[in-house]
């Protein structure tokens, strides 16, 4: 009897153990699946430079720093134009707003961290603070959206993403704090 007993604590053991190591698989299971869900959800952080950075979309950037629509269309009534000039410019500058948010959230999806502008022949004289070889960086779009076009009504620059192995091109660096970008307030 004693062998008997001996071959069912044998065997007690083996079940218990196969059901630790069956609780261990699934742990591992689980555990597994929410790092996956953690790393889908943390894959829109972009990378900028070394660092992690998360950064914020360009629509709540460009919202905090270019005038909206009510404030350009105030504006406008005190221009002498037509009111189908001030339909123009109004079409013209969500068009330009929509344009650069779009290729901002391509390169994001796609890995972009640097872009230029793109300096329209209206926009020549205005775009001072843009050399022709310029480039900015994501990080600096998400905290300083203004250096984005457009800049003012009329405006003909566009945000393009800056090609890999560009060199010779030079940063946009703000000059005593800030960016010397045009008021919006004029038409070109």
């Amino acid at each position: 009897m004693s062998s008997g007993i001996f071959v069912i604590a044998i065997i007690a053991v083996i079940l218990l153990l196969v059901i630790v190591l069956a609780g261990i698989g699934f742990y591992i299971i689980v555990h597994k699946s929410n790092k996956e869900k953690e790393t889908d959800e943390f894959s829109k952080i972009e990378l900028s430079g070394k660092y992690s950075v998360a950064l914020r979309p360009a629509a709540e950037s460009l919202a905090d720093k270019k005038p909206n629509m009510a404030e350009l269309e105030e504006w406008l009534n005190f221009q002498d134009i037509s009111e189908e000039q001030k339909k123009k410019y109004l079409k013209d500058w969500q068009a330009s707003i929509d344009k650069t948010i779009k290729t901002i959230n391509e390169g994001d999806i796609n890995g972009v961290t640097a872009y230029r502008i793109e300096i329209g022949k209206k926009d020549g004289e205005i775009c001072k603070f843009l050399h022709v070889d310029n480039f900015i960086s994501r990080n600096q779009i998400s905290n300083n959206a203004e250096i984005l076009p457009p800049y003012c009504l009329g405006s003909d620059s566009a945000v393009v993403p800056k090609p890999p192995n560009t060199s010779g091109w030079k940063s946009v660096v703000p000059k005593d704090g800030s960016y010397e970008v045009p008021d919006w307030r004029q038409i070109v």
